[in-house]
């Protein structure tokens, strides 16, 4: 497997360019449609990915969310990959919501629906799960993540993979969010303790009501080599 499909592969991604998950959910009927966009380099070893994410609202607090993937990855040799990802489909309940707290739980499936070796196995599927939080004190909002990642046997990586995370978002005006998300996960090498962390900053612009678009940078932080990532997206959000 190429350098950049790896993160692909488990829990699927948080609003974007957050990495960790927020307890909102859509209402019953609505739709939302996040194009995520992604370029990332890891010494020569460059990775760009589309993960488009659809989440529909079965009820006023559950979700049915389906997020596949497209990537292109070149290693240090300049051998490139490209075509369909895996695909992660999931469910999000919240819970409890008592303002200004509310807690959810996101997990699915991430299945194999890839070309080459641009995901896990054919015939394998991955599980997760992500217990969730979120505080809101406008201007403020605060979320944290506990997530569990159940990869296949075989392909030599952690058979599980836990992660925390926590995000910061700050209202600056009417349009404008401002970010910063840090987390850290199990070492996907089983030889190895230590776990690999990210540092994000971002910020998320409202167009109009329903029409947002963001920006991130990402840069992990205690891997052998660095990966520094730039993150664009995309969301809308209307009823059919």
């Amino acid at each position: 497997m190429m350098f950049g499909t790896i993160a692909f592969v488990g829990a699927a991604q948080a609003a974007h360019p957050l990495q960790t998950e927020d307890t909102g959910t859509q209402g019953a009927g609505n739709i939302e449609l996040e194009n995520g966009l992604s370029w990332s380099r890891a010494g020569a070893s460059k990775s760009f990915a589309y993960q488009p994410q659809v989440s529909y609202g079965l009820t006023p607090t559950l979700d049915l969310i389906v997020q596949p993937s497209w990537l292109r990855t070149r290693d240090e040799s300049k051998a490139t990959l490209r075509g369909f990802g895996d695909t992660n489909v999931d469910g999000k309940w919240r819970f409890f919501g008592d303002a200004p707290l509310s807690f959810a739980v996101r997990a699915g499936v991430t299945i194999a629906t890839s070309q080459g070796d641009l995901g896990i196995a054919h015939g394998e599927a991955a599980a997760h799960a992500v217990l969730v939080t979120t505080y809101d004190a406008a201007p403020f909002t605060v979320h944290g993540n506990l997530g569990l990642t159940q990869n296949p046997s075989g392909t030599g990586e952690r058979r599980r993979i836990g992660r925390v995370s926590a995000a910061l978002m700050w209202a600056a005006s009417e349009a404008l969010t401002l970010t910063v998300d840090g987390g850290a996960e199990s070492n996907a090498d089983p030889t190895r303790s230590t776990w690999p962390a990210t540092l994000l900053v971002g910020a998320i612009y409202t167009i109009r009501p329903g029409l947002d678009v963001d920006i991130g940078y990402q840069s992990s932080v205690r891997t052998s080599v660095t990966i520094r990532e730039w993150l664009a997206g995309i969301t809308y959000r209307f009823a059919p």
